[in-house]
């Protein structure tokens, strides 16, 4: 009797520089217990790939963890997969960027466990073919791909039981297809049936999935180890004879390729519905319901990539990395500060809060701040004012280097997008505009009295509850958050409204692309945005970024108003014009604001040369989690509200004044 060939894989990672007590309750979790037990079957083949970040992690924190790792790869157990050693998109950086990474996490492997990894991990499955080259110049044989990626390119379901090959410009790399069937039954269904299951498969049964799975995700801890699900599927499929372990590396040495392929250039099927903007991805839902399951793939999302436009905060993140990475600097402490910046967790959000989590997006800044201040320090960056299409969308950004700080201005709104402290390393304006996403529709009032179900469920299924807090949270914004936003306001402008951005405006002034114009170095002046209406004069002197504005006549009175929205580390602590920045507050005839934060020890002042009411509100958007719906916090918006102007040109100063501590030289 003919076995099948079970290839077993896990992939394991954590975001870089993750909370300590997050990853560490992921090892006690996931890592340890799965490795503990699957050392109990020393017979039992499976693969592995770690991030490098986490095993970094694992062998400074987890010694113990680390030995057995070690232990288990000496006796031929595991075989372990290269990959990008801080988990990129390997098809969102530059080739240069790829080879460094991948090479970085092959060489740890080699170091660590003896082996030369011949298997790449391919991050959240994004394929594209133009990798191809660059995987195989570093040694890479073959990559683990979704049968999602096969099925788009024809291939038919009941081939997808072995390795293809592929190529791009002549260099050949095979490739695995991960089985979904199987990826959605373990360890969800019964141990017993899974491994019927497998055993039903004639070649091989290709499971490659997160190993967050055992253990992590709601109710498996209880499952995979309290209730032994992991243990009764070893001996399982370890007892029967029509199952046998293997490494992809072996299968692949005794079997040749079913084929040639050219995959589609897609991830699994549910990254292409979440880079869909909210309402494009309830459209493709409701589209799929009309057609038949097999013929599902023919009607699927958009690509990875499309995070990149369907999320500027995304893309500007992305923008910045590649803009460094231009720079073609071969120092390691460079080049380490960029791969860390490259790490794909904060650029996109589908079930996990990714983009969602401040905490991820504030770890990607630090890393790119670090990087530019390498290049400042190094004399490759001058102080002073630059133009360049850094963002890559057609149009100029003026980006202002000075002693202590970085500010970016973008044309679109004529707004302040980046505000990099040097010494801390943090972007003030890191802060997320609240869009509305696919899941919002289904969100329901949590019930406080229902009662727990035992029962283990794939979070692709979870209900989604959430409280009245959250719900009143769920506000669609207009335009992309920023700072020196200009509104000129026909309809009554309270707290309220801004809050609600229920406010009607002449023109629409946040989404207009101003004019951007270089200024003079006198008095200096660095920039001018020019829209229709306004004309922006932007000036940097010492700790102050300054903005000349000019109204020009309008058709009808309007209120101006300027805003402003900043990102901090715990919003709980902010302190704004004397009072908690975790609640909205209104100030009237004041002509200046202050916001301390204790966290980077120091106090911003949003200032005018004449009276403006104030209006504050903490920001916070409403995502979806693997537990069910977050609240979370994503920094305070400030909204500056002058009188009336419109019949005559109008001309009001307003300036961000920084008290930070400096940079260390």
């Amino acid at each position: 009797m003919e076995k099948t060939s079970f290839l077993l894989g896990v992939h394991s990672h954590q975001p870089i520089d993750n909370f300590d007590h997050v990853v560490l309750d992921a090892a006690a979790k996931s890592y340890q217990p799965f490795f503990e037990t699957m050392n109990l079957y020393p017979d039992f083949k499976f693969s592995a790939h770690f991030s490098g970040w986490l095993l970094e992690f694992i062998a400074e924190k987890l010694p113990d963890l680390f030995k057995l790792m070690k232990t288990m790869s000496k006796r031929g157990q595991v075989e372990w997969f290269s990959g990008g050693f801080y988990e990129p998109i390997l098809a969102s950086i530059p080739s240069r960027d790829r080879v460094r990474q991948i090479n970085k996490l092959s060489n740890f492997i080699e170091r660590h466990f003896a082996q030369q990894p011949k298997g790449l991990w391919l991050t959240e499955r994004v394929w594209d073919g133009s990798i191809v080259a660059d995987l195989v110049a570093c040694g890479i044989e073959y990559a683990i791909i979704d049968d999602y990626h096969l099925l788009c390119a024809g291939v038919d379901s009941d081939r997808l039981n072995g390795w293809y090959l592929t190529e791009n410009g002549g260099a050949k790399l095979g490739v695995f297809p991960i089985s979904q069937a199987l990826r959605y039954q373990a360890p969800f269904w019964e141990h017993n049936v899974v491994a019927e299951n497998i055993a039903k498969t004639q070649g091989a049964a290709i499971l490659f999935d997160d190993g967050e799975k055992f253990g992590v995700w709601p109710g498996t801890y209880d499952w995979c180890y309290e209730k032994g699900w992991l243990k009764k599927f070893a001996k399982e499929v370890l007892s029967r004879s029509d199952i046998e372990t293997a490494h992809y590396r072996d299968f692949k040495a005794a079997n040749k390729p079913l084929g040639v392929v050219y995959p589609a250039d897609v991830s699994y099927a549910e990254m292409g519905e979440w880079s869909l903007k909210g309402r494009d991805t309830i459209r493709l839902e409701r589209l799929k319901q009309q057609v038949a399951e097999e013929d599902r793939i023919f009607i699927r999302g958009s690509t990875w990539k499309n995070f990149l436009v369907k999320y500027e905060e995304s893309a500007r993140i992305h923008r910045r990395a590649l803009a460094l990475s231009a720079q073609n600097d071969d120092s390691q402490e460079f080049n380490d500060f960029l791969m860390k910046a490259q790490c794909n967790d904060c650029l996109w959000h589908g079930i996990f809060g990714g983009l969602y989590l401040p905490s991820l997006r504030d770890t990607a800044w630090r890393y790119l701040i670090a990087a530019e201040d390498y290049l400042i320090k190094k004399g490759k960056i001058a102080l002073g004012a630059h133009f360049a299409d850094w963002n890559l969308d057609g149009y100029d950004e003026a980006r202002f280097v000075a002693e202590e700080f970085v500010a970016g201005f973008e044309p679109r709104g004529g707004k302040l997008t980046e505000l990099n402290l040097l010494g801390s390393r943090f972007n003030l304006l890191n802060t997320l505009t609240r869009r509305f996403e696919a899941y919002h529709d289904k969100i329901e009032l949590k019930n406080p009295v229902a009662a727990d179900d035992d029962a283990i469920t794939n979070i692709h299924h979870a209900k989604l509850s959430a409280d009245e807090n959250a719900l009143k949270n769920l506000v669609t914004d207009r335009y992309a958050r920023g700072g020196f936003i200009d509104h000129l306001v026909k309809s009554e402008f309270n707290l309220a409204r801004f809050f609600a951005q229920d406010f009607e405006e002449i023109g629409d002034q946040p989404n207009t692309i101003y004019e951007l114009r270089e200024g003079r170095k006198q008095d200096g002046v660095s920039a001018a945005l020019a829209s229709e209406k306004i004309v922006k004069v932007i000036s940097l002197k010492e700790n102050e970024i300054k903005a000349a504005i000019t109204i020009l006549p309008l058709p009808e009175p309007a209120i101006y108003a300027q805003e402003h929205n900043f990102h901090f580390a715990d919003l709980s602590q902010v302190i704004v014009g004397g009072k908690s920045a975790a609640e909205s507050h209104e100030f009237e005839s004041v002509k200046s604001l202050k916001i301390s934060d204790p966290y980077l020890h120091g106090v911003l002042e949003i200032a005018a040369d004449r009276e403006f009411t104030a209006y504050t509100h903490p920001l916070y958007t409403v995502s979806q989690s693997e537990s069910s719906v977050d609240l979370t916090a994503q920094g305070i918006a400030v909204a500056l509200r002058f009188g009336k102007v419109g019949g005559e040109e109008t001309h009001i100063k307003t300036r961000i004044v920084l008290h930070f501590g400096k940079k260390d030289k």
